[in-house]
């Protein structure tokens, strides 16, 4: 009973991911793993069979977002999402919401081709002076 006590709580680090909803299966998990774009605790790590324990600090870009998560417990199975937030911690930064400034100019062209209907003959001989 004391030998469970001192045993120390680690799972793969692709199971993990997994369990606690960060992807939908295993396998993109591992990918994402392979991909060289995860830190656990400040090394970057390749390998998803990397056993991962209480405290370690898991650093991931996903949709150019900064996710910092601190491991929190170990989970025996994939839950529901609200289950799953007991497990980690999200200590990422809040970031201030920039807006993105896309350079759209507002110049509207001729939705439709072809030739001009009366009405718009007759706004361009206005505009000519051709009355």
């Amino acid at each position: 009973m004391t030998s469970n006590f001192f045993e120390k709580k680690t799972i793969r680090l692709d199971i993990y991911l997994y369990y606690i909803r960060i992807f939908k299966s295993r396998s993109l998990a591992s990918k994402f793993i392979s991909s060289n774009r995860l830190r656990v605790s400040g090394q970057v790590t390749q390998k998803p069979h990397k056993l991962i324990s209480l405290g370690d600090v898991l650093t991931m870009i996903i949709n150019d977002k900064i996710k910092i998560l601190k491991v929190l417990d170990i989970p025996n199975r994939r839950g529901s999402y609200s289950e799953s937030l007991n497990f980690y911690e999200d200590i990422a930064p809040i970031e201030k919401n920039q807006k993105k400034v896309d350079f759209k100019p507002n110049t509207k062209f001729v939705d439709r081709v072809g030739r001009p209907t009366k009405r718009e003959r007759r706004q361009t001989d206005r505009l000519m002076g051709r009355d």
